[in-house]
């Protein structure tokens, strides 16, 4: 049987929207802190926002899809360095994340660009997040606190 991992995170709010803000964090305890419309539309310094989750995970994801795929080509990567733009734009049907793009470097010994490259699309395509944000089933359970 293959392996089956389910992580937490969560989320609070207080308030309304535009003076409301909330806290956000991973189940594991690594990360925990504030967010606010305010961080989700504007620059702001030690606040985040779900868009800035989103991408610290793709890159992640990504950048540790193509360190197994340069390894298992024989070439261990020195240095990765990953940096993923999420794009928030409010369209007709509502505020819709319509573009993540993704900007690696990496220093890989005995590794041409043409193979960087290949590999690094390989890593975009099958990495869990890029296939998650591609379509994913999302469940939902809703009820009222007391009830």
């Amino acid at each position: 049987m293959g392996v089956k991992v389910t992580r937490t995170a969560q989320a609070s709010w207080q308030g309304d929207l535009p003076s409301g803000g909330g806290r956000i964090g991973v189940g594991s305890g690594a990360y925990e802190g504030a967010f606010t419309l305010r961080a989700r539309v504007d620059d702001v310094e030690r606040s985040t926002n779900p868009e800035e989750l989103i991408g610290a995970a793709h890159a992640g994801c990504f950048t540790m899809s193509l360190a197994n795929l340069l390894s298992e080509s024989g070439h261990p990567p020195a240095d990765l360095q990953t940096t993923a733009r999420v794009r928030l734009e409010q369209l007709d049907t509502g505020f819709t994340i319509t573009k993540i793009e993704l900007h690696t470097v990496g220093e890989v010994p005995d590794v041409d660009g043409d193979t960087f490259a290949r590999l690094a699309q390989e890593a975009k395509e099958t990495c869990p997040v890029s296939r998650a944000l591609a379509g994913t089933e999302i469940s939902l359970e809703a009820r009222l606190a007391g009830d």
